[in-house]
């Protein structure tokens, strides 16, 4: 369809080669810019979902994303207990790549920046 020229496919791969530095960085530091704490997995589990869950002080919150279209979040407390709980068995099958693993955080950005390389 020639919706996107290739000065935007250009510039689309410099701004992804610069979010893979930026997260290399912040795996290898274990932390954000602004100093908070982040841990990073990679897993050998290949999902059809994204699941995320965030807490603080005031409020859990559970979010799935299923083939990319579809979404669900919810602050209800059950949801984000069971939420909690799978993230964390998902963890004992992952590597960290958050100040550790360097030999497979390295493979990994690696690999991304190829994968960015050949579009």
């Amino acid at each position: 369809m020639n919706i996107i020229t290739s000065e935007d496919v250009k510039h689309l791969k410099e701004e992804l080669l610069f979010l893979i530095d930026t997260m290399e960085k912040i795996a290898a530091n274990g932390m954000y810019n602004n100093g908070k704490k982040v841990s990073i997995y990679l897993s050998n589990i290949n999902f059809e979902a994204s699941y995320s869950y965030m807490e603080s002080r005031e409020f859990k919150l559970s979010f799935i994303r299923v083939y990319s279209i579809n979404s669900f979040d919810s602050i209800h407390p059950s949801i984000c207990k069971v939420q909690k709980e799978w993230i964390q068995s998902l963890k004992r099958y992952s590597t960290m790549i958050t100040e550790s693993g360097e030999m497979q955080r390295f493979n990994f950005f690696r690999i991304q920046r190829e994968y960015v390389n050949n579009l």
